[in-house]
């Protein structure tokens, strides 16, 4: 093996001498250099682990050179002129590397270049990426790096070393970790050359303007065109937190080597942006909130109280229920769906999750880390404010907490602004039966005007493909974790764009079918009960109202109710005391005489009367005592009612029983709440286990979960249907089966009704309210059809200048000879060839039994004097 020293010692040695001189004295083989102990490696071996070792004296040999060039006053160029021809061989420049590549196989490649080319210019000219741009060791294919970005744009959790693992099988040796990190690195700067070439791409396409993309991307809902009508909301959105893309913040001592941060997405919004909503809203917990157990079901836990106070204080999205029983229902239900082992957010990680916003079509528009909190109010008070921003149009948002949402909306400064615009807040489809249905006859998107079919659970839909990230972003850098989820969000964006159509032409269909199939029950119903249209809606309007007023409880109703409580608690030890006198007495021997006490005693059952004595006597003082408080509680309700010890109510008066009737109502709400809440979590955990990709130990967590939560279940049942036979108008009793299933949510509302006579209201019939339910989801449906013919048109309409566009585009900069002519082709004919399959699906929703929309393009709002889109493609040729 041929051995080479190091020349590099030996020339800044002798630094007088020239290049020509040290060529001279290299081709003059009597003339060795001298020798350098523990520099010398051998560069054509092929044994793994003495190249490794190759390279470390490599590295040594670079760090000592760095040095002593420093000390010297050989230039720069002299000393890699003298390197190159060194390493290169007699007069020549080309560079021998290891190289990657998926395709070939080849271990090791040549790479030609000139005397003036640098190294890694000439290197990525033969289409390779080298490690280093100055002293490389290893040379990995653009076809490899872009096999594997290709990969993981397609599956998000597909590892490096996993990738790297892989390509040490396909080369047929032992796996790496030298690979791992090489194809890392490169990796970062191949994507960082592709941001420059697209940020490049875009300017020329005139795409690079301040909030390009969001007003862009989704052309279904940005394309307007001239005439359309009304839909009541413009632009429909959904928004939502998701904690699994968390990442384990740094440990111990341990100092983060890759310090970056991402900051070329368009996706995430700063946090600077978000924290200015921090103070956006003040804790205004009313007293039952702040004795819930589940108010804490975001908090921050860290080794020091400071860090946790410093996110207690900014609030969550609920903390405006205020004192609406109603929205603190809701909030409750929002927060026990919570699972136990989520509850916390632990001081281990940094990023805690991410909040993000999607359009109805699956769009994303903006995403923002949630760092060290959970699902606080400021993060989607920053998508509200940036959405007016951005958007000229009145939005609705679909959000799982959207009621009290809302007011936290309006309390805030964003408040004048949401509500000029005609925006609002709403729950989603799902996530709304969780709520109360007093809430889900205002908030649910089925009962509101405008919302179409949507049923707002597109974040949903996103999360489950982006937790796929989680096993890579978990322990990443900061870098790394928030690059990969801007790639995961852009090619979410691309495969929904190339779907759009199909996801118009599926709404269209689900639409007529609704209406083929409802509409004639429908009426057939109305002209058997002899009732119109008007009617369902004049009872939907009832429903409202009376679930607006349902369980209100006056403040003197609350008093009297605590009177009668307390009334009967005093009775019940009054009863308890005088039992327990009396048995104290009765246990006194009748021949009994007061002595002094004896000598203590052996006698066992002499010891026996004694403790039994102490007992009974320990009792009758406790019940004393108790029933002397409790006498005061109630003398003290006495007070506020205007009574005295002579009026005191007894079991008999008219109030008393009254009121007492109103107790047993109070008792049973009680055991309706907690069967309520337990069946909520119960569904949402089942949710849970069949959501994609979760976890296996999570999966026998939320099942062992679910066998205490179905036993916790029967006991409320069993609490339940003994408290609803203690009313004065018993209600039947309940089953297993009934409250397990999701439609049972919505009756809740209806067993609270212990007061008011429900007999006479027509939409609480059970045969009315499935009709009321289809009538609501006939006007949906026709309002779902109204907004996918504005929506077909517009895509329609969009294809045609954006193909027009990407053609004049590709012909100009070829004629310019612009460089940016390859990668212009490349992302034109992708582009167009999706718009070809869009066009294709539009022609088959334009053929659908039912269509009633326009099958032309149309004029688009800002296209000025433009007759029609297509004029307008012409006239840009």
């Amino acid at each position: 093996m041929a051995k080479v020293s190091n020349v590099y010692r030996w020339v800044l040695a002798y630094g007088k001498h020239t290049l020509k001189q040290a060529q001279e004295m290299r081709a003059d083989n009597t003339k060795p250099a001298p020798a350098a102990p523990g520099f010398s490696f051998d560069l054509s071996s092929e044994n793994p682990l003495d190249h490794d070792q190759s390279m470390q004296d490599l590295d040594a040999v670079r760090s000592q050179l760095g040095a002593e060039t420093q000390a010297t006053d050989i230039g720069e160029d002299m000393v890699h002129a003298i390197r190159d021809f060194m390493y290169l061989g007699d007069g020549s420049w080309d560079v021998a590397l290891d190289i990657i590549d998926i395709i070939s196989l080849e271990r090791r490649a040549l790479f030609r270049r000139s005397a003036t080319q640098r190294t890694a210019i000439a290197i990525a000219e033969s289409g390779y990426l080298p490690t280093s741009p100055q002293h490389p060791t290893l040379a990995i294919s653009f076809r490899t790096l872009e096999y594997f970005r290709r990969l993981r744009l397609r599956k998000s959790s597909y590892s490096v070393e996993a990738f790297a693992k892989t390509m040490c099988d396909l080369y047929g040796i032992p796996y790496r970790r030298r690979w791992r990190t090489a194809i890392s690195n490169t990796y970062d700067v191949y994507l960082a050359i592709l941001r420059v070439v697209d940020k490049r791409l875009m300017a020329y396409l005139g795409r690079d303007t301040a909030n390009w993309r969001v007003k862009h991307a989704c052309t279904a809902c940005n394309f307007k065109l001239e005439g359309e009508e009304d839909l009541g909301y413009d632009r429909i959105c959904c928004m939502d937190g998701n904690n699994s893309l968390k990442r384990i913040a740094k440990i111990g001592d341990r100092e983060i080597a890759d310090k970056r941060e991402f900051t070329e997405s368009d996706y995430y919004l700063l946090a600077d942006y978000v924290d200015q909503f921090k103070d956006e809203v003040k804790r205004t917990r009313n007293k039952d909130a702040a004795n819930d157990d589940d108010d804490g079901a975001w908090t921050d836990v860290e080794d020091s109280d400071d860090e946790g106070d410093a996110h207690g204080n900014e609030g969550d999205p609920t903390d405006f229920a205020g004192a609406d029983d109603m929205l603190r229902q809701c909030t409750k239900n929002w927060k026990s769906a919570a699972r136990d082992e989520t509850k916390k957010m632990w001081g281990i990680f940094d990023e805690t999750g991410i909040f993000a916003a999607a359009c109805r079509h699956g769009f994303i528009l903006w995403v923002m880390d949630m760092v060290k909190s959970g699902e606080l109010a400021k993060y989607a008070l920053a998508i509200v404010a940036k959405a007016l921003d951005v958007f000229e149009d009145r939005i609705l948002f679909g959000y799982d907490i959207g009621c009290t949402f809302n007011g936290t909306i309006l309390a805030s400064s964003l408040g004048p602004k949401f509500t000029s615009r005609g925006c609002r807040c709403c729950v989603n489809a799902f996530h709304g039966y969780s709520h109360s249905h007093s809430c889900q006859t205002i908030n649910h998107p089925s009962v509101i005007k405008g919302a179409g079919l949507d049923d707002m659970e597109g974040m949903e839909r996103i999360f489950s493909s982006s937790n796929e990230l989680a096993p890579i972003t978990r322990y990443s850098s900061k870098y790394h974790r928030r690059m990969n989820i801007d790639r995961h969000l852009y090619q979410w964006d691309e495969d929904k764009y190339a779907n759009l159509a199909t996801m118009l032409y599926n709404n269209y269909k689900q639409a007529l079918d609704i209406l083929a199939n409802d509409v004639p029950v429908v009426d057939e119903w109305l002209v058997l009960n002899n009732c119109t249209l008007a009617d369902l809606e004049n009872w939907d309007k009832e429903e409202k109202t009376y679930f607006a007023t349902v369980g209100k409880v006056t403040e003197a109703d609350a008093v009297a109710l605590e009177y009668v409580a307390r009334l009967q608690e005093l009775w019940r030890l009054q009863d308890r005391s005088a039992a327990a006198s009396s048995a104290f007495v009765t246990s006194i021997p009748e021949d009994y005489a007061l002595a002094a006490p004896k000598e203590r005693t052996a006698d066992a059952k002499y010891r026996q009367d004694v403790s039994q004595t102490l007992k009974k006597e320990t009792e009758m003082r406790l019940l004393r005592e108790k029933r002397d408080a409790a006498l005061r509680d109630v003398i003290a309700l006495e007070l506020q009612l205007g009574l005295d010890s002579a009026s005191r109510w007894t079991p008999t008066t008219p109030k008393f029983v009254e009121t007492a009737q109103f107790l047993a109502e109070r008792d049973y709400h009680v055991a309706l709440e907690q069967l309520q809440r337990l069946v909520v979590q119960r569904l949402f955990e089942l949710h849970t286990m069949n959501i994609s990709h979760t976890a296996y130990k999570i999966r026998t967590q939320i099942a062992k979960s679910l066998q205490r939560r179905s036993k916790a279940i029967r006991a409320a049942v069993n609490a339940y249907n003994k408290a609803a036979a203690a009313l004065k108008n018993p209600r039947p009793p309940l089953d297993w089966s009934k409250v397990t299933h999701y439609a049972f949510l919505e009756e809740f509302e209806l067993l609270r009704d212990t007061r008011n006579d429900l007999a006479g209201k027509r939409w609480a019939e059970t045969t009315t309210r499935p009709i009321i339910k289809k009538a609501r989801r006939i006007a949906r449906a026709r309002e779902e059809i109204r907004r996918c013919n504005i929506e077909v048109r517009r895509v329609h309409s969009a294809i045609i200048v954006e193909n027009e566009e990407l053609e004049t585009a590709v012909r100009k900069s070829r004629d310019e000879r612009n460089p940016i002519w390859g990668a212009l082709v490349d992302y034109a004919t992708r582009r167009r060839r999706v718009n070809a399959r869009l066009l294709a699906i539009i022609g088959h929703i334009y053929d659908l039994p039912g269509f009633s929309g326009h099958r032309t393009p149309g004029v688009r709002k800002d296209l000025g004097a433009a007759a029609t889109v297509l004029e307008f493609a012409t006239n840009l040729t």
